[in-house]
């Protein structure tokens, strides 16, 4: 070989090796440098939109420190296919001296079906020392995804975009707040997760991502002292807002850098129920410093606005150490919402927010804008911020002008033209007579609370509602009332206030039940009044006119009614029912009222029917030992019994003196009341018969009819039994000088023994006694027994240990309170012999506690010889023989020792009621001798 090709050769051979360091060198950093990231998708907007069209954004977050470079990176389509993406962008953020840098890669992709699809990328590798994971951190590849469903029944779709970097700076010992601002353009429902990070080994096309090994939430990479919450009390905690995303950190203890990762999920909401058609998954890393400094504070609001307004309003933000402090936001909407700093002074700030938002901005989920406050620190020094999200919840304006016309048996609703064009559907609502509901500030729809009844929906673009009851008709003479509110489509959804509130009342041609009141109360000569108006514009009818009355047992409508009047005399409206047992039954009235088919014809026509009952009435005393009556009274009538208070009267031993003593609202079919005895300042006495009758008051809400309309119930008395009261308890007490002269073997027994109390006002019916035991002074009482009798034996026990109370229970089961505790408890005596003698004679062969002990619950027994090796060891627990020792003077493998002095320690839980005596330690020492 020539000379000259033989140093070409060397010269190139020579390079290429230095060309390989350096690739070794760049492929070592590369390896070790990502921080964070997440990937979104966004649909096709374009003027004819593909739904299987998406456009992606994939920002990683990467350590400058290795000087690695992405220039293109390997993208899993989740569709079988990979793609090569270029680098889009390159920028530095944050502080400079964190050395992080964003890469922005962006690409799009049509899919070829529809279905559910997982986006993804590996990067290679993670940077160094991330202090919660357990294998070195820069050993373990990169991982994340994102998730969309596409199905074109359900529309476009576009995943949430999270508009806050994910990485942050934390201090030690401070609370840590971040917020990933996510924005969801679509309006869809967002759930955050927190999840483990994730690795995928292998190419970016192969293997399953499996979860990063050792990894722990950051707060429990570190345990013990130092490791609690800011304010030193209880252990450092982190938590993830399921529907906010707000992420606190109570507080990181050790300096370094930490990463976790959550997902956010998309769910879409529709009559059928909430579905999940998507998720980002996110890789945030977070900077912990040392540092003095403390974070600035903000004031976060959340608010509503109607749309077609704009929301201005200010954001404020404090710093303790009266730093300076700059104020961003980030959210979907910025723009076309602004934000604007406005106060920078030391230690306070401020910026003014505004949005003007229109008809399409209405959803049902709130809009969140995230403030930052962020100190302003000399350039060595660290600087910490506050991140709070602001949720705007935006509605829709009111319909307008709501009018309610009324013809024969049916109403016709109309309202100006809905300003929103975007919406759906008007949604109506009836009751009967005014509600006087006003939405509060932002209040959509019409809640329950009202009353109010869905009676039709219609397009958001009609402006008029016909209302006949759905063939039926309405009920003549009765007054109803309407609201209306729009609702929007899916997938942003979202209500708009309610429209004012209109009434009408229909058809009053007709006659109206005003009275169904008790005139007397008897078993078989009871009589109640039924009172009812005469017909008005009686000239729009055809004569003959005539009234038909019918009556039938009980409150509710139904079959069985009977005829008791009929009458063409319009002025006869009162009819008097006697007859009737009002003690035991309610009665029901219906009111038929008709006209004539035709001039000269007979009333066979029917014109209007009406119901109403009597009231009834019931009093019994409650079920606890007060000295109370409680009264209950129910009703089923036209009219309105809820605006008026009803009447309650009262009379004491049947003298017939009744005095009013209280009025009280009702509910529209029912009222309560418990009578306390504070009426006079005289409380009720057992053995006194108390006699009430309740008189409800209620009105039509129809102008020109009567009221009030006054109606009573039937007359009921009642008698306060007498007091239940507690028994005087006692026990057999256990005598222990007796019991240790000849100590038994268990099972024993307690026997308890009472005295009623039944003299004076202690003198109601007992039905049975029940008997409550506990074990220990800190244990619950529990029931062990009921009896008819005025003793208990409690037998099958393990020890005397024990307390017991006693209740009485009369024939109408109330229950006295508990009567005195008394209690046994055993007799504790334990002494252990110096020698014994295990020769097999049947004396002194084990080792155990001396005749008089009884009563232990368990015992740890260990045996040492004379240079402290333990040699015998036995447990025991549960009772029996087995835990008083009985060690013959073996090992734990049952060898014989030999004879000598041995050394016992032995730890002994007795059965007893003081805990200072449920545990005792006893050492000493025992000879052997053979």
């Amino acid at each position: 070989m020539p000379n000259c090709l033989r140093t070409r050769y060397l010269l190139h051979g020579g390079l290429l090796w230095v060309l390989l360091l350096l690739l070794g060198t760049l492929t070592d950093a590369q390896a070790t440098h990502i921080r964070a990231g997440d990937i979104v998708a966004k649909r096709d907007t374009t003027p004819n939109p593909n739904p299987f069209r998406f456009f992606f954004t994939m920002k990683i977050y990467t350590d400058r420190a290795s000087q690695a470079d992405d220039p293109t990176v390997q993208i899993n389509t989740g569709a079988g296919t990979i793609l090569t993406v270029p680098k889009f962008s390159h920028a530095e953020i944050g502080d400079p001296a964190d050395l992080v840098d964003v890469e922005v890669y962006k690409w799009e992709y049509t899919y070829p079906a529809a279905g559910s699809y997982t986006t993804s990328w590996t990067g290679i590798n993670r940077n160094p020392n991330i202090l919660n994971v357990t294998p070195p951190s820069d050993q373990l590849t990169f991982y994340i995804a994102t998730t969309i469903n596409i199905n074109p029944l359900r529309g476009f779709n576009s995943t949430p975009v999270l508009t806050v970097a994910p990485v942050d700076l934390a201090a030690v010992g401070r609370v840590f707040v971040h917020n990933p601002g996510a924005y969801d353009a679509d309006g869809d429902s967002l759930a955050f997760k927190l999840r483990v990070p994730l690795q995928r080994v292998g190419g970016v096309g192969t293997g399953n991502p499996t979860p990063v090994p050792g990894y722990v939430l950051p707060h429990l990479r570190f345990t013990g002292a130092g490791c609690t919450t800011s304010s030193g009390t209880g252990s450092a905690f982190l938590t993830l807002d399921v529907t906010d995303g707000q992420l606190v950190w109570d507080s990181p203890c050790r300096q370094g850098e930490y990463n976790i990762a959550f997902v956010v999920e998309e769910w879409r909401v529709s009559e059928n129920g909430a579905i999940k058609i998507g998720e980002v998954v996110r890789d945030m890393q977070i900077i912990v410093k040392e540092t003095p400094n403390r974070p600035p504070k903000l004031e976060p609001k959340d608010t509503c606005i109607v749309a077609g307004t704009t929301l201005t309003d200010i954001v404020r933000a404090t710093d303790p150490d009266k730093d300076f402090i700059k104020l961003t936001a980030s959210s979907g909407i910025l723009p076309p919402a602004t934000f604007t700093q406005t106060v920078n002074n030391a230690g306070t700030a401020a910026g003014r927010f505004s949005w003007s938002t229109s008809c399409n901005d209405v959803r049902e989920r709130p809009y969140q804008v995230v403030f930052k406050a962020e100190d302003i620190r000399p350039p060595s020094e660290t600087d910490l911020a506050d991140l709070q999200p602001w949720n705007i919840t935006v509605v829709g304006p009111p319909p307008q002008n709501l009018l309610a016309t009324g013809a024969d048996r049916n109403v016709t609703l109309t309202w100006d033209p809905y300003i929103c064009q975007n919406a759906s559907t008007i949604r109506i609502y009836r009751r009967e007579g005014p509600s006087g509901f006003v939405p509060d500030h932002c209040e959509t729809g019409v809640p329950a609370s009202t009353g109010y009844v869905l009676i039709g929906e219609v397009d958001a673009g009609e402006v008029t509602f016909f209302d006949d009851n759905k063939g039926a008709g309405l009920k003549a003479g009765v007054e109803y009332c309407y609201i209306i509110y729009a609702e929007f489509p899916s997938p942003a959804r979202g209500k708009s206030l309610a429209s004012n509130e209109t009434c009408i009342a229909v058809d009053q041609d007709i006659p109206y039940l005003t009275n169904v009141t008790v005139d007397r109360t008897d078993v078989t000569n009871g009589q109640i009044t039924v009172k009812w108006t005469q017909p008005r514009n009686v000239e729009k009818l055809t004569p003959p006119l005539e009234y038909r009355l019918f009556r039938k047992e009980g409150i509710q409508p139904g079959g069985g009614y009977v005829e008791v009047k009929r009458t063409r005399t319009l002025s006869d409206t009162t009819f008097v029912d006697a007859g009737l047992n009002t003690v035991e039954k309610a009665y029901r009235y219906k009111l038929e009222f008709f006209q004539a088919p035709a001039p000269g014809g007979q009333p066979t026509a029917l014109r209007d029917s009406t119901e109403a009952s009597s009231v009834f009435l019931t009093v019994a005393p409650p079920a606890g030992d007060q000295k109370e009556l409680v009264l209950n009274w129910t009703y089923n009538v036209p009219w309105n019994n809820i605006t008026g208070k009803h009447r309650i009267y009262r009379a004491v031993n049947g003298t017939g003196n009744f005095t009013l003593i209280d009025s009280v609202t009702a509910t529209a079919t029912s009222g309560t009341y418990t009578d306390k005895g504070t009426f006079g300042g005289v409380a009720l006495q057992r053995g006194v018969e108390y006699c009430y009758y309740v008189q409800t008051v209620g009105s039509y809400d129809i102008k020109g009819l009567p009221k009030p309309l006054l109606n009573n119930s039937q007359r009921v008395c009642a008698t306060l039994p007498k007091d239940v009261c507690a028994p005087i308890l006692s026990i057999q007490q256990l005598d222990c000088e007796v019991f240790n002269q000849n100590p038994t073997e268990p099972p024993y027994q307690n026997v308890l023994t009472w005295e009623p109390q039944i003299t004076g006002d202690c003198t109601a019916e007992i039905d049975f006694y029940t008997v409550y035991f506990k074990a220990s002074a800190e244990a619950e009482y529990i029931e062990i027994g009921r009896t008819e009798e005025t003793t208990f034996i409690h037998s099958g026990l393990q020890s005397f240990a024990g307390c017991y109370q006693v209740t009485a229970t009369d024939v109408n089961g109330r229950q006295s309170p508990r009567s005195n505790e008394v209690c046994n408890d055993n007799c504790i005596s334990f002494m252990l012999p110096n020698i014994i003698t295990p020769n097999g004679d049947g004396k002194n062969d084990v080792f155990r506690p001396d005749k008089k002990t009884s009563f232990i619950k368990s015992s740890n027994f260990k045996v040492f010889n004379r240079w402290g090796v333990l040699v015998y060891q036995k447990k025991a627990d549960g009772g029996g023989d087995d835990v008083y020792i009985n060690w013959p003077g073996v090992d734990n493998e049952g060898n014989r020792l030999t004879d000598g002095t041995y050394y016992y320690e032995v730890e002994v839980e007795f059965f007893t009621l003081d805990p200072s005596k449920a545990r005792s330690k006893y050492k000493g020492w025992v000879e052997i001798v053979r």
